[in-house]
């Protein structure tokens, strides 16, 4: 990857970072529950996957992933299972102060979510294995590539769990009375079913 590529690979990483995608808008969600500085430290926990993704596509291992149809399947069905569990779990929660949520979700769960749909996530893993390899120079050394092109992707993670979080926390600010509530607790069940959905198409 030369500089040229680089500068073409840095928008479209930028798009796909801050696309509305299921940990985005788990982060979304974990913002209104508690406050952006334990959201995006939650929402850190997803990097990982990313990292192990990256491992493995710098070892050439994406001819395996390609073969294995089959687990791209059951992935989407966990992930989604798991938010969509959420969701329903959202709309049961009588949520009346903020004090409430903020004992009732952990960092430790939170981080728990975020890598869970993270490793669960196929769009992320097509995103390595499809994206990456178009700006990848066969020429040169795989590794140094990869990691140049994983640095500037997890960096741009980073900015995209921030944003999120402080949105949920600027809506949570905004519907915390408790007349408004209820809609706190819809919004996220639609928002943790939305994400379900984007897990679940091809």
């Amino acid at each position: 990857m030369n500089a040229a590529q680089w500068w073409i690979f840095l928008p479209a990483c930028i798009g796909m970072n801050f696309f509305p995608g299921p940990n985005n808008l788990l982060a979304l969600v974990h913002g209104t529950r508690t406050n952006a500085r334990q959201a995006t430290l939650a929402g850190l926990a997803r990097l990982p996957a990313m990292v192990v993704m990256l491992v493995l596509l710098a070892v050439g291992l994406e001819a395996l992933l390609a073969v294995s149809a089959q687990a791209f399947h059951w992935l989407r069905v966990i992930g989604a299972a798991y938010l969509l569990w959420m969701a329903w779990q959202s709309l049961m929660t009588d949520i009346t102060t903020t004090t409430t949520l903020k004992a009732t979700h952990t960092l430790w769960k939170m981080a728990r979510s975020e890598a869970l749909v993270a490793f669960t996530n196929p769009k992320l893993i097509l995103i390595f294995y499809a994206f990456f390899p178009q700006f990848i120079d066969p020429e040169t050394a795989v590794v140094p590539q990869v990691a140049v092109m994983g640095g500037t992707f997890i960096l741009i993670e980073v900015a995209a769990i921030a944003l999120y979080a402080f949105g949920g926390t600027w809506l949570q600010a905004r519907l915390e009375n408790t007349e408004s509530s209820k809609w706190l607790s819809r919004f996220t069940a639609t928002a943790l079913t939305a994400a379900a959905g984007l897990i679940l198409l091809p």
